[in-house]
């Protein structure tokens, strides 16, 4: 996909934000997992991204489970993707590239079509890490943890 752009900035920022919609739709399912064991239980849908992040973070770090360990990892590996992110969405951007954000305090970026694919690649791939490691280890060791807890919830520390 690289170079297909040609200048053109308006495609890789739309997949860009395609790409985080796809993600943020993982950590709604990773808020649904954390939700059916009575965790996170009060973070709307409509909350923004780093929000539900942080919400799924802090809950992750209160659990005893190495996988809880692994996903926390990836949030923190997200971080500086979503905080990019929200200065590109939330920017004037100008000819050539130059981002000036609506945040002043904030200093001017130049962006190009290469790196808002290669952003976008790297949150894609970052939403299929999170999701194989949700399915295949998070969820089945939540639902074992909370299999035996007295009334299946956590109490936590």
């Amino acid at each position: 996909m690289d170079g297909a752009f040609e200048g053109d900035l308006i495609r890789p920022l739309g997949l860009m934000t395609l790409y985080f919609g796809y993600a943020e739709f993982e950590v709604d399912a990773l808020l649904d997992a954390l939700n059916a064991v009575g965790l996170a239980r009060d973070t709307p849908k409509n909350a923004p991204l780093g929000q539900k992040l942080a919400v799924v973070r802090e809950e992750l770090t209160r659990l005893p489970l190495p996988e809880a360990a692994q996903v926390i990892s990836l949030i923190d590996q997200a971080r500086p993707r979503v905080d990019l992110r929200n200065v590109l969405v939330h920017s004037c951007i100008l000819a050539e590239g130059r981002a000036r954000p609506s945040d002043k305090s904030q200093r001017e970026l130049t962006v190009t079509p290469e790196q808002l694919t290669a952003l976008a690649n790297e949150i894609f791939t970052w939403k299929e890490h999170l999701s194989a490691i949700r399915q295949k280890q998070l969820t089945p060791a939540l639902q074992r943890m909370f299999a035996m807890a007295p009334n299946n919830r956590w109490r936590g520390p």
